[in-house]
């Protein structure tokens, strides 16, 4: 059967706010492309006088009865208005916007080099481009970001060798997205990674949008996300 665009449908996570705990898991609620104010509201005007950066987390999930494999999403189109500019970085079913949180159900090895091995498939909740550590025994002084999650989600490759407590059957949390490194992805090459969809799996992005300071006031200031495989 083939892959319909029909059936890869965003959707808004479950806390859709400017709070702190913005983002988590996936909600039921559908996002509509090409309608105003569909990720963001409309910036006013104390924020665009002060300048103001806003995140969200959306969800890419596949309704489709194939899997659709090695997905990226990149910025297809960023913002017209000079003052304003979006990036983004993958996201897992745990992060929030400004709080630490820990990973459910799962845990971890964590060994002196970059590796470490999950003890069930965590590909869903983590991606690359959070930062993890071990919470059993560390403080979040010991976080390091996460380059690649295998296929199977068992074994994280760490952008560096862990430097905290190492050994096994660890607690581990993800560092607060506001803390992670959004990118501008202008195209499919440079695009984040979100892994491969089963039917009814879902992804996430993480989107920032920064107003700077004294920005003048726009009309329709617009932005495009859109996903592939490969």
């Amino acid at each position: 059967m083939a892959i319909l665009a029909a059936n890869l449908k965003f959707y808004q996570s479950t806390v859709w706010s400017d709070a702190a705990g913005n983002g988590t898991t996936i909600s039921a609620t559908e996002i509509t492309s090409a309608v105003s104010e569909n990720i963001f509201p409309n910036i006013t005007d104390a924020e665009r006088i002060t300048g103001v950066t806003k995140y969200k987390k959306i969800f890419l999930k596949n309704e489709n009865a194939d899997s659709y494999n090695n997905v990226k999403a990149w910025i297809q189109a960023n913002t017209p208005d000079a003052q304003t500019a979006v990036t983004i970085v993958a996201g897992g079913s745990v992060s929030t916007q400004g709080t630490d949180t820990a990973v459910p159900t799962t845990t971890f090895t964590f060994a002196a080099t970059d590796q470490v091995i999950a003890s069930a498939d965590c590909s869903k909740q983590l991606r690359p481009g959070e930062m993890i550590w071990n919470s059993t025994d560390d403080t979040n002084a010991a976080k390091r970001a996460i380059l690649s999650i295998s296929a199977n989600g068992l074994t994280i490759t760490l952008a560096s060798a862990y430097g905290g407590t190492t050994g096994a059957a660890k607690a581990a949390t993800v560092q607060k997205i506001s803390d992670s490194t959004f990118v501008a992805a202008v195209n499919e090459a440079a695009g984040v990674v979100l892994g491969s969809l089963a039917n009814n799996q879902s992804a996430a992005v993480w989107i920032k949008l920064v107003v700077d300071p004294a920005s003048d006031g726009y009309t329709d200031d617009t932005f495009t996300i859109r996903v592939s495989n490969s």
